[in-house]
């Protein structure tokens, strides 16, 4: 499982005016990766911003992001922490079972005529043109669809409003159409 948070980052400095050494601290939007118990055992190294692939993604990142503020405030240098176990971390385990294949040789993974094989056996041929036109159907679609919904909202406590409900009704489809996404206790 993973979530944002905001992680506090502690830096230490020469100051250059009596050359005594000072601390201060900065304060950042990071990624937070969980084990099984719900300690976090890695962070990104840098802060991340807002994204998305269409401007409904983007909107729910930054609904995600706001939500970090409603979490505790993480310590940079204190990840993983304490109580983080790495055998009930899905991404440790991953990491430590491909990390045991590189040590036995096994270098190269799993080669992508194999993997694409396997996806058309399941899924049938894959048509990157029509996959690309309907990535755009859908982009321009959510595009018309947020100038609808959200473009001239005349108060900032009423779009967060919008966005948030907008985003929970898209957690709500997206937990019947992709429940894998989600731990069992979120369910």
């Amino acid at each position: 499982m993973w979530n944002y948070r905001v992680v506090r980052k502690k830096n230490n400095y020469i100051d250059p005016a009596n050359k005594k050494e000072r601390i201060d601290y900065t304060y950042a939007i990071h990624e937070a990766y969980y084990d099984g118990n719900g300690y976090v055992g890695a962070i990104t190294q840098d802060p991340v911003g807002p994204f998305g692939e269409n401007i409904e993604e983007l909107m729910h990142s930054w609904v995600m992001m706001a939500e970090a503020f409603s979490r505790p405030v993480l310590d940079y240098d204190k990840i993983p922490e304490p109580g983080y176990d790495r055998k009930k971390d899905p991404i440790g385990s991953e990491l430590d079972k491909r990390l045991n294949e590189i040590k036995a040789g096994n270098k190269d993974g799993i080669p992508w005529e194999h993997v694409k094989k396997e996806l058309e056996k399941k899924w049938g041929p894959f048509d990157e043109e029509a996959y690309q036109k309907q990535v755009d159907e859908e982009r321009l679609e959510k595009e018309k669809i947020h100038s609808e919904a959200f473009i001239g909202t005349p108060t900032l406590k009423e779009l967060i409003k919008k966005m948030y409900s907008n985003y929970h009704e898209y957690i709500q489809r997206d937990r019947v159409e992709n429940p894998w996404k989600y731990p069992a206790k979120d369910a």
